[in-house]
């Protein structure tokens, strides 16, 4: 059964990581590698759960499935071979895939202060890793993105002060609120991991915390695209020559960052990296 279930996982991973392939083809500026990656993620997860599918109704058919839920064979479960009663093998799944045997009574059935204090120990790293991309992401566009798309012909100061003071005001306040919003989410996700509820540790995993962090830094990158494209869309068309909307080192490796992000928050929480049972 939980070869059936990794097969769907992984399937599942594949499509979902198809569109977050698709952003990147965007984030790169047209590149066209990440169509193609798109596709083969398609085709690679249907192809996977096609199988998970052939492999549970073949599973169901030969009673292999209910063996691995109730621990009785076929002949068993026909009341063959009977001398006494069976007991039926009690399992408690938590929410995270631990599986605890006997009423939920074993090993990890409740988390410990070392859980607790490694969420929070991930939480703040994840929460300072965080800050560092606000502040790369503040500096691709206040900077890197203005001297881009003025191909080295205008300092910095000459860029600002040939810029449309009203456009150049615009950029501002969305720079401004994209900041405060994002430092509004690193707060977010240093909160979530100094959180001291029990129900906390059980809910949030380290894994979660890391996953809800990476999610929180691909929002960050995508609510950057306001001011990005702002800035694109309006300086090249007050610089005292031809122009356009070119996209610097810095603000395409902040954009990958995001693509990057997201694929990771699904990596670490969709597929099943655990080793079947044999």
């Amino acid at each position: 059964m939980r070869s059936t279930g990794q097969l769907f996982r992984w399937g599942l991973t594949c499509l979902l990581l198809a569109p977050v392939a698709g952003f990147g083809w965007f984030a790169a500026g047209g590149a066209v590698g990440f169509l193609w990656l798109a596709l083969a993620l398609v085709l690679l997860g249907g192809g996977l759960n096609a199988a998970a599918i052939v492999r549970g109704v073949r599973r169901v058919g030969s009673g292999a499935l209910m063996t691995s839920l109730d621990g009785m064979t076929p002949a068993d479960r026909a009341g063959e071979f009977l001398d006494e009663p069976l007991v039926p093998r009690q399992r408690v799944i938590l929410v995270d895939g631990t599986v605890v045997g006997e009423g939920g009574v074993g090993p990890g059935s409740s988390p410990g202060p070392e859980s607790r204090g490694l969420r929070r120990r991930v939480g703040l790293a994840a929460a300072a890793a965080l800050l560092g991309l606000v502040a790369f992401g503040a500096y691709a566009l206040a900077i890197e993105q203005p001297l881009a798309i003025a191909q080295g012909q205008l300092t910095l100061d000459e860029v600002y002060a040939v810029w449309n003071t009203a456009s150049r005001v615009g950029f501002t306040i969305s720079m401004t609120i994209w900041v405060a919003l994002s430092l509004a989410v690193v707060l977010g996700v240093a909160v979530l991991a100094l959180l001291p509820a029990i129900a906390a540790d059980r809910i949030l995993t380290p894994r979660r915390m890391l996953a809800a962090a990476c999610i929180a830094g691909s929002a960050i990158v995508v609510a950057a695209w306001f001011p990005y494209l702002g800035i694109g869309i309006s300086l090249p068309d007050d610089l005292p020559f031809m122009a356009s909307g070119v996209q610097s080192p810095a603000s395409l490796a902040f954009g990958l960052t995001g693509v990057a992000l997201s694929a990771i928050a699904i990596l670490i929480t969709v597929p099943d990296w655990r080793r079947s049972a044999r």
